[in-house]
């Protein structure tokens, strides 16, 4: 059975040698505790079928942990701040091929190709799954996910070092490759066997991993790579400087602290007569 790991690893292998490379092969299966956390929680959500109001906050606190494509624009923007306020920059040119690729990675997310936005489709996968839209309210957000959003904001929309963005940007890319492999095939069968799913309803409501699978976040992952080589060229800054290791400790260990917590959502909550 494949594991996230397993998923990610050969598209590490597969980058050309350099720092990159080396860290993130060091660090990820370093992480590999965090990474069965999270999986348990994925097997637990789709080994039978829950309360529908059970499901409210898984899916809200998961979709905290996802969408990032304000995020990546936000960085974006950041990065052509540079010029517009005549910061120093070393190659104007490089600057700007690093904001191409790094917009590459949102294009899907805001319909700039596909013609759906990614967060109507995440809308209808949980909104289909847990029966209505109720698992929108704000209510049902966990601290961890709050937490791990901020985390995640603060590296890329507040670190005075735009690199620290990209490097976070970079991590969470090819981690949500390994994610939305992993998943597929479980809400396929939870979602056909549990649920009872035609084809077309199963077909619209897997839309949001579906068009994640494959290539399409694997390519996310190399933009962020080509991001990362044009801003160093344009800062004339040195990637062997910037070591990986918090930020991937930090994404794994905040990630799975969310999908732990509300996995244990997912269990019902006894009354004093039950449990008794």
């Amino acid at each position: 059975m494949r594991n996230l790991l397993s998923i990610i690893i050969p598209v590490l292998e597969g980058m050309e040698e350099s720092p990159l490379k080396h860290q993130l092969l060091t660090y990820f299966p370093q992480q590999a505790e965090h990474f069965k956390t999270i999986e348990d929680s994925f097997v637990k959500l789709t080994a039978v079928l829950h309360d529908r109001d059970h499901l409210k906050p898984f899916f809200h606190s998961w979709s905290q942990t996802n969408n990032s494509a304000v995020t990546v624009a936000g960085l974006s923007n950041r990065m052509t701040m540079l010029i517009h306020k005549n910061m120093p920059v070393a190659d104007e040119a490089q600057l700007f091929r690093s904001v191409a690729s790094l917009n590459r990675i949102v294009d899907e997310d805001l319909a700039v190709v596909g013609k759906v936005l990614h967060s109507d489709l995440f809308y209808t996968m949980a909104t289909n799954t847990c029966g209505d839209d109720g698992w929108l309210l704000r209510q049902y957000l966990d601290p961890s996910a709050r937490a791990f959003k901020y985390w995640k904001d603060q590296n890329s929309l507040r670190n005075k070092d735009l690199m620290i963005g990209l490097l976070t940007t970079l991590v969470h890319e090819i981690y949500t490759h390994g994610e939305v492999e992993f998943i597929l095939p479980k809400f396929t069968s939870w979602l056909e066997d549990d649920f009872g799913f035609d084809k077309d309803t199963l077909k619209h409501t897997l839309a949001w991993i579906t068009v994640h699978c494959g290539p399409t976040e694997k390519n996310h992952f190399f933009y962020a790579v080509n991001a990362i080589n044009y801003y160093v060229k344009a800062m004339g800054i040195n990637l062997a400087d910037y070591d990986l290791r918090e930020i991937v400790a930090d994404y794994l260990s905040k990630k799975a602290a969310v999908m732990e917590t509300i996995s244990a959502s997912l269990d019902p909550v006894l009354s004093e007569e039950e449990i008794v």
